[in-house]
């Protein structure tokens, strides 16, 4: 992307009215969502672009750096920094990744240009002690709304590993 376009900085998330925003950043690669004029992008995913150099962010007439992004996601999450790199090394896969809230999981993981969604990813550390209730209730949910339940977990260098849970009926 040639030109840097312009975020505002608006509660835990940024914002652009930017026609070059909507076309190539929601359009064409998937990020972000849409309301009225105005495309809205998550901490995480404006961390992202901000370290690919495509966006800047402006809190007032301050611009923010990545780090600064970063810092403001996680005082608002303390799991941020899990969370992006899993985000990172999805995006950079090519795979095109949604808030997944209400499926109980982290993410929405789309191949490019699919209308539905193929995973739901729940990231943790590898440290992280997990319930097989926690484990078992995401499957399901997974499988009842026809997605693959991932378990990306963080090592302590940073590098993800995916492991696929599957619900299995006898």
């Amino acid at each position: 992307m040639k030109t840097v376009i312009e975020f505002y900085l608006s509660g835990d998330r940024v914002y652009s009215e930017r026609e070059k925003a909507i076309n190539q950043l929601h359009i064409n690669r998937g990020y972000g969502e849409l309301k009225g004029k105005r495309l809205f992008l998550s901490l995480i995913e404006a961390a992202y672009l901000l370290e690919k150099g495509w966006i800047k962010v402006l809190d007032g007439e301050r611009e923010l750096s990545f780090y600064d992004v970063v810092s403001l996601g996680k005082k608002k999450d303390e799991d941020f920094d899990v969370k992006y790199l899993v985000y990172k090394d999805l995006r950079d896969r090519g795979y095109i990744v949604k808030s997944a809230l209400k499926f109980g999981s982290h993410y929405r993981v789309y191949r490019k240009g699919a209308e539905h969604s193929d995973w739901l990813v729940w990231v943790v550390r590898e440290s992280q002690k997990l319930s097989p209730n926690d484990i078992t209730a995401r499957a399901r949910v997974a499988h009842g709304v026809r997605k693959t339940m991932v378990l990306a977990v963080v090592d302590e260098d940073g590098d993800v590993v995916y492991y696929k849970v599957e619900w299995t009926k006898f």
